[in-house]
């Protein structure tokens, strides 16, 4: 049994679906129909272990109070509202409608103190898998940091943005004609896309990224976390809106790309 504080901003038919199983978990759960009234919550309680919102009730009030120092955040919904849940104390994205038991996991998950908690894939059931996507992510940190280390010319090759386009379309195309799980590589698709759009000079948003990884959203959205935590990725906040936050690659991980090109002939993917 769980003996834990839960506020959830959700709509009513998604508070009817799991309040039930949560109570009997052991979780005492208050539901709240937007994301001012969440706010006002955790303003009046600083006892609250776990919060879980839908990303369509995130205001800009609601973005201040997910203190990256505050409760866990388990976050579901639109990707273009994301920005925020990556700024706060983010445990995992959940899918839209989860099994109530995964939905059970994912609030265990997000009370243990770990970096690891917050990747799991809840379609799998798996508490074991919970740091399959961190783990990977900050093996990929320690190889660039490594690389970073050794010896390298001064002089950064551009980075060619047709070329990385026509990378791009090369695995669209493949999955024409081979099942794209069989390859399942969202960092490397991210990697791509971020890299094009820093030739290109353009911002990429979390949403967009979501789309590039051509995985399904809260899986995109676990990895674009992980990486960013692994600093692989930056994100930035749109100053203009507190739900919406910009992805772009960190300086190491531009510089890997760009020699990797220079030293890769196409055609590559």
């Amino acid at each position: 049994m769980l003996d834990t504080n839960l506020h959830i901003a959700a709509t009513i038919e998604w508070a009817d679906r799991y309040r039930h199983a949560l109570a009997s978990a052991g979780v005492t759960a208050a539901f709240f129909g937007s994301g001012d009234a969440l706010a006002d919550a955790l303003a009046a309680d600083w006892t609250v272990d776990v919060v879980i919102v839908d990303l369509a009730m995130m205001t800009p009030r609601l973005a201040q109070r997910l203190d990256p120092d505050g409760p866990r955040v388990l976050a579901f919904g639109d990707a273009a509202n994301a920005g925020a849940a990556l700024a706060a104390n983010l445990a995992d994205f959940l899918p839209d409608a989860p099994e109530a038991d995964d939905l059970i996991t994912a609030v265990y998950a997000a009370l243990v103190p770990l970096p690891t908690a917050g990747v799991a894939d809840l379609s799998d059931r798996s508490v074991a898998r919970l740091g399959a996507l961190g783990a990977d992510a900050t093996r990929i940190a320690i190889a660039l940091a490594r690389l970073d280390g050794v010896a390298q010319p001064d002089a950064v090759p551009p980075i060619d943005a047709v070329r990385v386009r026509g990378a791009i379309r090369a695995r669209r195309a493949r999955e024409r004609f081979f099942p794209p799980e069989m390859f399942g590589e969202p960092a490397w698709d991210m990697i791509l896309d971020l890299a094009a759009a820093t030739a290109e000079g353009r911002e990429v948003a979390v949403s967009s990224l979501c789309i590039a990884a051509a995985v399904p959203t809260t899986t995109a959205l676990r990895w674009i976390k992980n990486l960013c935590d692994a600093e692989l990725f930056i994100r930035r906040d749109d100053p203009a809106d507190a739900r919406r936050a910009f992805v772009s690659l960190s300086g190491p991980a531009l510089t890997a790309m760009a020699r990797y090109l220079a030293q890769t002939p196409p055609p590559w993917s």
